[in-house]
């Protein structure tokens, strides 16, 4: 368990400090994931995400290293939310607290089968073209119409969504040969 230790000089043993704080920015995108997961409203998860991780960073020496940090965190992050909820809880509609914590369970179990998924996205996307990641981001980002972004491509808005079908459909090719070759390479490793 990581413990503050006193050393002569009554200062907290770094070298634990050190690992905390890599184990967090290891795993800061899993515990905002997790609340996005909860909280599906953008700017509310990174309220929620910013409090969280004061939270962690006042209780790092509460952590026990033989334990999941992902774990740890994301209780942390579900209490955040639940309190979060509470204080919203009048003018906005909430879930239970049952069906949250379900969500949270399901979130926690998918982890494993997302991270190397969401990997592999951010390895394909860079594979892309430039013209076809600004396409994505500019079409996904929400700011613009369809319309507009159609006209700024000189392109009709049909043939775009054609032309988003199949950057989507080389993605997911992308994806599912890099997880699929990262399996296999963890496996011939075994």
């Amino acid at each position: 368990m990581l413990v503050r230790e006193q050393s002569t000089g009554g200062s907290v043993d770094t070298k634990q400090h050190q690992q905390f704080a890599e184990l967090f920015v290891m795993h800061q995108s899993q515990v905002y994931g997790y609340i996005t997961t909860l909280l599906p409203n953008r700017h509310d998860a990174e309220d929620v995400f910013q409090q969280t991780s004061l939270i962690l960073w006042k209780k790092w020496e509460r952590f026990d290293s033989s334990r999941s940090f992902v774990h740890w965190a994301c209780g942390i992050a579900h209490n955040e939310v639940r309190n979060f909820l509470r204080g919203r809880g009048c003018d906005r509609i909430v879930f239970n607290e049952e069906l949250i914590a379900e969500l949270a369970d399901v979130r926690l179990q998918s982890q494993a089968i997302l991270e190397p998924r969401r990997d592999a996205l951010v390895n394909c996307m860079k594979k892309l073209d430039f013209l076809c990641r600004q396409l994505l981001e500019r079409c996904y980002a929400g700011r613009e119409s369809m319309q507009t972004i159609a006209q700024q491509f000189q392109t009709t808005p049909n043939a775009l969504h054609l032309r988003l079908r199949r950057i989507r459909r080389d993605l997911m090719q992308c994806i599912h040969r890099t997880v699929c070759e990262d399996a296999a390479v963890e496996e011939d490793s075994r």
